[in-house]
């Protein structure tokens, strides 16, 4: 294991010593980046900017880059209209499950 593992290994094991909420807490952090994580992915695999995004998507760039940090709760429209022009679509998929 290593040192980074072990980091999100002690965070999950904080979490569950200060009870549920804090739980809830961090699976919310863990959707928000994730989220934010497959956006910078989709994005840059269709060789798109966060500007070029925001004039396709209607969604604004700096809005675009707060969701990328994992600044902000994206809804739900907010993540529908940057799917579209990235070729993707919103889902629901069983926990540890690859996207298809």
């Amino acid at each position: 294991m290593n040192d980074f593992d072990q980091l999100i290994n002690d965070i999950d094991a904080e979490a569950w010593t200060e009870g549920p909420e804090a739980v809830a807490q961090l699976r919310a952090f863990e959707v928000r980046f994730a989220l934010a994580a497959d956006l910078i992915t989709l994005r840059n695999a269709r060789g798109l900017s966060q500007t070029q995004l925001a004039e396709a998507s209607g969604v604004q760039q700096e809005d675009i880059s707060k969701i990328e940090r994992g600044a902000v709760k994206s809804t739900i429209g907010t993540i529908e209209k940057l799917a579209q022009p990235l070729g993707a679509q919103v889902r629901m998929l069983p926990r540890g499950l690859p996207a298809a």
